[in-house]
């Protein structure tokens, strides 16, 4: 016996796919390894190119040693930044995982309720 408001498995599997649960922590480590690399990436960069003598290396990039401990633009500090960069990235990505899920569950909750409420 199929009622008028159940849906179809091709609609049940469109809903599935749209309000999908995000994994926090694959999306932590997804975001932190990017972050990380890129500003390893972006540091490695400036010190491979050739310089002027007397000429600062990177002086925009290395404000961030401001915030992030440990960080220049050296050698050293582009595995410090590897570090900083994947800490702050996998945080980014925990914060935006969770309130992904978050309104996820929102959704779905008001959608229940809103059916709840036409059914009666």
């Amino acid at each position: 016996m199929t009622y008028m408001n159940e849906p179809s498995p091709k609609d049940q599997a469109l809903l599935s796919a749209m309000f999908a649960r995000m994994d926090v922590l694959g999306m932590s480590i997804a975001v932190g390894v990017l972050t990380g690399l890129a500003l390893f990436l972006a540091t490695a960069i400036l010190l491979l190119q050739d310089v002027p003598a007397g000429y600062p290396i990177g002086p925009h990039l290395n404000v961030l040693s401001d915030y992030l401990p440990g960080y220049s633009v050296s050698w050293a500090g582009s595995v410090a930044g590897l570090l900083d960069g994947f800490v702050l990235g996998a945080i980014a990505g925990f914060v935006v995982a969770l309130l992904w899920n978050l309104t996820r569950y929102i959704a779905l909750a008001s959608m229940l309720i809103k059916t709840a409420v036409l059914a009666d």
